[in-house]
């Protein structure tokens, strides 16, 4: 059985919109690690939890515009926030 030639088209913008989001999840956790070194020298928590809920709202408010899932986008950002804190966390 073939597969239609729609769908693989439609796959490989799925590839590159996933190559995509990736390369700017990394280029996001470069920029973190730099606010996890300047936490560290300047004596900060590794966890700030009202920039935290500030982020969560305003995820909440962008994924509305865009039409996305504002719970699944504040669930997304939670994970990533937790990954953020935790790699601060090792610094």
């Amino acid at each position: 059985m073939s597969v239609p030639v729609e769908l693989l088209a439609l796959r490989e913008q799925i590839d590159a919109l996933d190559q995509q989001l990736f390369s700017v999840l990394a280029e996001r956790f470069k920029v973190t690690a730099q606010v996890g070194q300047l936490k560290k020298q300047h004596q900060l928590p590794a966890q700030d939890a009202t920039r935290e809920a500030q982020q969560l709202e305003k995820t909440a408010a962008l994924a509305a515009q865009t039409g996305l899932d504002p719970d699944f986008a504040q669930r997304l950002q939670r994970l990533i926030l937790d990954e953020v804190v935790a790699q601060h966390k090792l610094c």
